[in-house]
């Protein structure tokens, strides 16, 4: 206050000023419920306005400090020393990074947005929110929530940063995300920059490719496209042309990176069905190597307007832009020491699949006398065939394998020792396989009919093998069974059906002369699951296996468009009514969100996609999954390197799986079946037995046990180490290799 005001005039100022100050509190009371808020620039205190860090959280494992002047946090591992930080402290001196690319480093998001003509934008938090007006921030229960207001672009992005025991949670709060008319959201990227690491770290980024796959620090691999990819892959209720590439799925919501003797593992903990994740090597746009995630909001298609005429043209269609009604939020677990590794994070996840998700360690069936490796064999029992009648077409059922035949099978591999069996049986009910989705246990004639199913199903249950008749909820084939092509159909974004195609091995185009089908959309999913586990129980099943509601997810583009993460959330509750239905689920090629409700799972992934931005595969998915779900491995008859592949299963601990026709295999011809060039049961038999006899020799005492460390020895040549102290080193090399004081064999293992 002034010195040359009166005593009059002070006393009337001094009551002036605490009536504001009363009713500016009252008004942060009201507004806030009592919370500490900070308003932009000019209302925060002199600390604030200095860029001093704010104590936001200290769980005695973690710390988390804000910084107003930057919105940029900080985080403290008390257990190691190790600081991570959500943008690089060292930004100022990269020499790389220009311009725009510059100022990305100092931010917490980056936007990439669309106008109403779908022209493309990016925007970063630092030049379109902090420059422009500070962000407001107000203390939380366990930490700190920030809202970025973007003035030019309008739109409100707010997010929150809390920590538990040794995790840092950051959230994009959905519900307080705004954006104008103008302007459309497609993607928002969460701390591209947190914990980037520099020229002179040491260490890799993981991502969730398939298996896994490692991208090493200043691989110098910056000319070569980024890591991209969509969590749980593309929208499958768009439209594509073509297939453009064989890949792997990302079917984990994970990410991570380890930085010198530090490291940590990232979980997509909500809104992983709209997620993608992306890492970046230095030397392409900066100095650093990052890895992060971010939510997408907008799908785009194209669709193809009088296709094969001379008027042809392409349309680009986009979505709505939508969150899908649930916070997106990651929760990053830290690492160190021994831990701070792949192998390290994958058992951290493991933990996070108890612990947060209540997935339960499955006690597997021990086979008399010790334990034995489980064995999956599948059967294909009837398929649709075209066939003539005195010269007139007709469809028929061509029967592959027949009730008797999968039960004769059975009993022969039982009378070979092989004893902890479970049997798969596609195409059981009535038309045989890519027929009318199964809700009943009605079986096709031709097979044996209902009778002979039920026969097969108890006599299998007497003996102890597993029984999984496949139900396919999904794929909508044919209309019946309560399912309408036009009414319950998912639709694209052209509002048209979604009808999909399998693609051509020689070119990757649709193949238009095998058999359609249309997605059923996501409540439909969910009756069908319902109605099925629910017959199957009454019918005294004990196990189904339900394929591709497992593998794939896909939005829903009525009038109120229903996005990704909302299918997701009815599919967890459709799934977890099936459980309830019937216990024994298996899933096929099974995304994460599949685990809480699995008995088993099967094709899991053994590969990554080998893109060339990636230095080095590993087993991240099994590790993560061992001791935990029995997971079984693709068909060991259908791959092309054998001898290869049985190693695999051995250092990934992988249970084997097999796929065959009990008929001659001559019966496939004329059928969309007739890839299975390698699926005679009688003529492949002896040399299935003798698979499986080494690998229940090589892994039947790790049957059912976690791995605890995978490394790589040398070029080929790797050791996976189980919880009760057993190690397999696998040698994929043409030429034998030394490890310590063992020799190992080309194309051969080694257990100790």
């Amino acid at each position: 206050m002034r010195q040359n005001v009166d005593q009059k005039g002070e006393g009337s100022m001094k009551l002036r000023i605490w009536t504001a100050i009363l009713a500016a509190m009252l008004l942060v009371i009201t507004v806030t419920g009592g919370a500490e808020v900070h308003f932009a620039a000019g209302q925060t205190k002199k600390a604030e306005q200095s860029g001093d860090k704010i104590r936001a959280a200290d769980t005695g494992r973690l710390t988390l400090d804000y910084m107003p002047a930057t919105a940029g946090i900080i985080v403290t591992d008390t257990a190691s020393g190790a600081v991570w930080t959500s943008n690089p402290v060292d930004l100022e001196a990269d020499k790389l990074a220009k311009g725009a690319k510059k100022m990305d480093l100092s931010a917490q998001l980056l936007l990439d947005y669309v106008d109403d003509q779908n022209k493309p934008f990016q925007l970063n938090s630092f030049t379109g929110s902090v420059k422009e007006a500070a962000p407001a921030w107000s203390k939380v229960q366990g930490g700190i929530e920030v809202t970025y207001q973007f003035p030019k672009a309008g739109f409100t992005v707010p997010v929150r940063y809390t920590l538990s025991g040794d995790a840092l949670s950051a959230a994009i709060v959905t519900e307080g995300v705004k954006q104008q008319d103008k302007f459309k959201l497609v993607n928002i990227s969460l701390l591209p920059f947190f914990g980037a690491a520099g020229s002179a770290d040491e260490g890799y980024l993981f991502v969730p490719d398939g298996s896994g796959a490692l991208i090493n620090f200043n691989n110098g691999k910056s000319s070569y496209k980024s890591y991209n990819e969509r969590v749980y892959g593309v929208d499958q209720a768009l439209d594509y042309p073509s297939k453009t590439d064989q890949k792997e799925t990302v079917r984990l919501p994970v990410f991570g990176m380890k930085k010198d003797d530090s490291a940590f593992i990232a979980v997509i903990h909500k809104g992983a069905y709209q997620a993608g994740i992306t890492a970046e090597v230095s030397g392409k746009n900066n100095s650093y190597n990052n890895v992060f995630s971010y939510l997408n909001l907008i799908e785009f298609e194209t669709n193809l307007l009088l296709e094969g005429t001379l008027n042809e043209k392409q349309v680009t269609r986009s979505s709505q832009s939508l969150t899908g009604g649930a916070d997106y939020e990651v929760k990053y677990y830290f690492l160190n020491g021994k831990d701070a590794n792949y192998a390290g994070m994958a058992g951290k996840y493991r933990g996070y699949l108890q612990t947060e998700l209540g997935v339960k360690p499955t006690s597997l069936q021990a086979a008399a006398g010790g334990k034995q490796l489980p064995m999956l064999v599948d059967f294909v029992g009837g398929v649709k065939k075209k066939a003539t009648f005195l010269g007139v077409p007709y469809n028929t059922v061509e029967v592959l394998t027949s009730f008797k035949d999968a039960g004769k099978a059975a009993d022969r591999l039982l009378a070979d020792g092989i004893s902890n069996l479970s049997v798969r049986l596609e195409g059981w009910s009535a038309g045989g396989a890519k027929g009318e989705i199964p809700v009943s246990l009605n079986a096709e004639g031709k097979l044996g009919g209902n009778k002979g199913f039920k026969a097969l199903a108890k006599n299998l249950e007497s003996k102890g093998v597993a029984f999984y008749p496949v139900a396919d909820p999904v794929k909508l084939y044919e209309g019946g069974n309560g399912f309408s092509k036009f009414w319950d159909a998912a639709k694209g974004i052209s509002r048209a059906p979604a009808l999909k195609y399998d693609y051509r091995l020689s070119d990757q185009t649709k193949n238009k002369d095998m058999k359609l089908w249309y997605l059923l959309k996501p409540a439909s999913v969910n009756e069908a699951v319902d109605r099925f586990t629910a017959a199957a129980a009454k019918g005294g099943l004990k196990h189904a296996s339900l394929q591709t509601v497992g593998s794939v997810i896909y939005s829903d583009f009525r009038r109120d468009s229903q996005p990704k993460n909302v299918t997701g959330a009815v599919w967890e509750s459709g799934l977890q009514k099936g459980q309830s239905n019937l216990g024994g689920l298996m899933f096929d090629q099974p995304n994460a969100y599949t685990f809480p409700y699995a008995q088993s799972l099967s094709g899991v992934p053994l590969f990554s996609s080998g893109f060339d931005s990636e230095d080095e595969e590993v087993p991240f998915y099994s590790i993560a999954l061992s001791g935990l779900l029995p997971a079984y491995s693709e068909p060991v008859n259908l791959s092309s390197m054998p001898q290869r592949y049985l190693l695999k299963l051995i250092e990934t601990g992988t249970y084997p799986a097999f796929k065959f026709i009990a008929r001659d295999s001559a019966l496939l011809a004329g059928t969309e079946y007739d890839s299975l060039y390698s699926a005679d049961f009688n003529l492949l038999y002896e040399d299935m037995k003798d698979q499986y006899h080494r690998l229940n020799e090589a892994l039947g005492e790790v049957a059912g046990i976690a791995i605890k460390n995978h490394e790589k020895l040398q070029d080929g040549v790797y050791r996976t180490t189980f919880e009760n102290g057993k190690t397999a080193v696998v040698n994929y090399n043409n030429e034998g290799a030394a490890v310590g004081a063992d020799q190992i064999p080309a194309l051969s293992y080694l257990i100790r």
